[in-house]
């Protein structure tokens, strides 16, 4: 757990077809900015990291007109517009399960044995949490879905 994510979700929802999400998106929809969202401390408590890795700045970039993605040393979140045709393609894709309790739908899947990814519709946006995975999906499943609960609350 002491590195980034393995491979930038950014470059996931590529896969998935988020160029259409991003081009969808409304030019007056209000942006979401994901560092804002919860203070690193709390990320760090769900996937922790170590003390050296606290020094390097969180990174926060745009994603289209709206959305947003913030990178942790062990996480990297996306808050989007939702798109139904991003999900659709995720569940083509396979090796994705549902998810009860956190937000208005959620589904998860593992990725490679890399990392958790976790992808929750909250209204009218788009969570995406990708988190270190080191191999056990069963130590990670609860964290995620912890954190995600976090970050459905803010965007309430």
């Amino acid at each position: 757990m002491n590195q980034l994510p393995k491979a930038p979700l950014a470059f996931a929802l590529a896969f998935l077809g988020a160029p259409a999400l991003i081009a969808a998106q409304p030019a007056g929809a209000q942006a979401v900015k994901a560092c804002s969202l919860l203070p690193k401390e709390e990320v760090k408590k769900h996937f922790p990291w170590i003390a050296a890795l606290d020094q390097i700045p969180i990174e926060e970039e745009p994603v289209g007109t709206t959305g947003s993605s913030c990178n942790y040393p062990t996480v990297h979140v996306q808050v989007l517009r939702f798109s139904q045709a991003t999900i659709d393609s995720l569940l083509r894709n396979g090796g994705v399960e549902t998810v009860t309790g956190v937000g208005d739908a959620a589904w998860l899947r593992n990725n490679s044995g890399e990392y958790a990814e976790l992808f929750v519709k909250s209204g009218e946006r788009l969570l995406t949490l990708q988190a270190d995975l080191d191999g056990d999906m069963a130590a990670a499943r609860p964290k995620i879905v912890e954190l995600a609960n976090a970050y459905v609350a803010k965007l309430r």
